[in-house]
């Protein structure tokens, strides 16, 4: 696959980084205008963004997508029991366009009762579940090969802080560098304004930590992350901001760091600029929370700053963005049923909200320029402990967009059963108590997301390195 970026596009793009730098110290503003106004004809119709939305804690996506076929089902009740097997009659029956058929039989599917308005996404083709993704280094056929030493496995499985590194890097060799920080890297030089390349609604992230480029940190109501005391404390002409703020100083690193200083002023300058502009962009209705009331929606809340500040793309430079939202709560080790239920409804109204508020942004219907994806630590193991799960290994997950190809499944659909000797039941991908054994990696999921944004198969082949170990290394669920 060849770049969408040509040549000559970086070097305009290049050139109008160097003018809006010397507009934000002292160039003419109007030098700077003319450059991002020749740029606005091409940015909208080329720019694509990635939002990753982390489900922090552990989601249990057995609960999430539920196989309902009758084998299936069967052993779904027999694996959770009353405490957390969710009634057949509530769950909302998804069909894919491609029938899953496998050794269990033809299977059927449904979401959570909660999840009704991604229900509706997904009838409408423009979401799509990947499942039993997971931490892998190469493919693990089974738990024989799981339990064979001289197979590389990911190390420290069912640790959030391990499996949360290793979802968000992906190498094993740069963990301090996020997959979405290593892609950001490649495409930089399409955005006039690097700064607004990695943007994180949840302070500093391991994803979007790259080698050459760094994230920038908003609240969740799209304030920049300011530098304190500038002006109140220090008094707008104090000798200390002098020296600060000062990029012609004589010591080299008092002059890089002022020059630090003015590129963060200048770009909280910018981001101002975006939000008080695009204060027409719809806020989320609230949602119906599992215990029948309705509620504010902080997932929501964030995916509105991210659309706004999609909104503003022209005038913070952006051909290429990617996003980091935030959302804990999954660690359901207890009190599953309640805690997940508030989450899932939380879940499927921020995603069908961001998808409708991206149809109506003032540049213009961006559903096909924005791609939604979900990522967890890991799935929880498909037996109960008694009111909740423990961490397990593969889980389920959504992408929504409308470059998705919807209303499919992708991947392999697990068998939803506990080995138990005692009864004969045996699943193959089953490590203990119901944690099941990744069907699709990371870097599987991701690479397929790369390829979309932009890079070249070089390009992905460095950021993720373990791809080539898998022989199929596009998923096919991005147009």
């Amino acid at each position: 696959m060849t770049k969408s970026i040509d040549t000559s596009r970086r070097e305009f793009l290049r050139n109008a980084s160097a003018l809006s730098l010397a507009g934000s110290i002292g160039a003419p503003f109007a030098l700077n205008l003319f450059a991002m106004n020749a740029a606005a004809s091409t940015l909208t119709s080329d720019y694509k963004a990635l939002v990753c939305l982390y489900l922090a804690g552990g989601n249990d996506s057995a609960n999430m997508v539920v196989a309902t076929d009758t084998p299936s089902w069967t052993t779904y009740q027999a694996a959770r029991g009353g405490s957390i097997a969710l009634p057949l009659a509530n769950l909302l029956p998804i069909v894919p366009t491609t029938a899953k058929v496998d050794a269990v039989g033809t299977r059927s599917f449904a979401l959570h009762p909660n999840m009704a308005l991604l229900q509706t996404l997904f009838d409408a083709g423009r979401a799509a579940v990947i499942a039993n993704v997971g931490t892998l280094i190469v493919p693990i056929a089974d738990k024989v090969a799981y339990n064979d030493s001289t197979i590389l496995k990911p190390s420290n499985l069912f640790s959030h802080s391990d499996q949360t590194t290793q979802w968000l890097s992906t190498d094993p060799a740069k963990p301090i560098y996020g997959w979405g920080g290593r892609m950001e890297d490649n495409l930089k030089s399409s955005n006039s304004k690097q700064n607004f390349s990695s943007i994180s609604m949840t302070g500093n992230t391991a994803f979007l930590a790259g080698e050459t480029i760094n994230q920038y940190q908003v609240n969740s109501n799209g304030s920049a992350v300011a530098i304190g005391g500038m002006t109140n404390l220090f008094g707008t002409n104090s000798p200390l901001q002098t020296i600060i703020t000062n990029t012609a100083a004589g010591n080299i690193f008092e002059k890089d760091h002022a020059a630090i200083v003015q590129r963060a002023i200048a770009a909280q300058a910018d981001l101002n600029t975006v939000m008080l502009a695009t204060t027409s962009v719809a806020a989320p209705t609230q949602y119906m929370a599992y215990y029948n009331y309705l509620s504010n929606n902080p997932i929501a809340t964030q995916l509105q700053t991210v659309a706004r500040i999609i909104a503003g793309q022209t005038t913070l430079g952006a051909h290429r963005q990617i996003f980091f939202v935030n959302v804990s709560g999954f660690d359901t080790h207890n009190g599953q049923l309640a805690a997940q239920g508030d989450l899932m409804a939380r879940l499927a109204h921020a995603m069908s909200y961001f998808d409708g508020v991206l149809a109506t942004l003032p540049v213009g219907d961006m559903r096909n320029n924005v791609t939604l994806f979900t990522a967890s630590d890991f799935g929880r193991t498909f037996a109960s402990n008694g009111s909740g799960t423990d961490h397990g290994w593969g889980g389920h997950h959504f992408v929504v967009g409308g470059a998705v190809k919807g209303k499919e499944i992708y991947g392999e659909f697990p068998q939803t059963a506990v080995s138990n000797s005692a009864t004969g039941v045996d699943n193959p991908r089953d490590i203990g108590s119901g944690s099941l054994i990744p069907n699709l990696s990371v870097d599987q999921y991701a690479g397929t997301l790369a390829k979309w944004f932009g890079l070249s198969p070089t390009e992905i082949a460095a950021v993720f390195p373990n791809l080539a170990n898998f022989p199929v290394q596009d998923l096919g669920f991005m147009a």
